[in-house]
């Protein structure tokens, strides 16, 4: 078993997800236009580290709401860097690995990122 480090909800920006149909359709437009500007969808769960790898899991009304919204797991032996961004209310962890780049939104982020990249290889 893997040391937890990490262990927060959060909204992750995800590329691949898409308002389901149960959005009445002035709603959906909206979300469209919306996943368009930001290059995807704000998506809320629950973030979670260990000493090899960082997890985003969809929470079970986002899974309801959205399509396209798989787990995302990224090794942290593929991290090249970890960053915290301004946010309102909430900061952004931006996460730069090696197939590209993880946004997430939580609490307390300046603390998380670094956290997160006191454990990752090399940063």
């Amino acid at each position: 078993m893997h040391e937890l480090l990490i262990d927060k909800l959060c909204n992750a920006l995800l590329p691949d997800a898409e308002p389901s149909g149960v959005l009445p359709g002035l709603v959906s437009g909206t979300v469209h236009r919306a996943r368009e500007q930001l290059g995807g969808l704000w998506v809320g769960g629950r973030v979670k580290a260990s000493s090899d790898a960082l997890t985003f899991t969809a929470n079970g009304m986002n899974a309801a709401l959205h399509t396209g919204l798989g787990p995302v797991h990224i090794p942290l032996s593929t991290v090249r860097s970890v960053r915290r961004e301004f946010g309102w209310l909430t900061g952004i962890v931006v996460v730069e690995h090696a197939r590209g780049e993880f946004r997430f939104r939580c609490f307390g982020a300046a603390n998380v990122a670094r956290v997160l990249s006191s454990h990752v290889p090399g940063t």
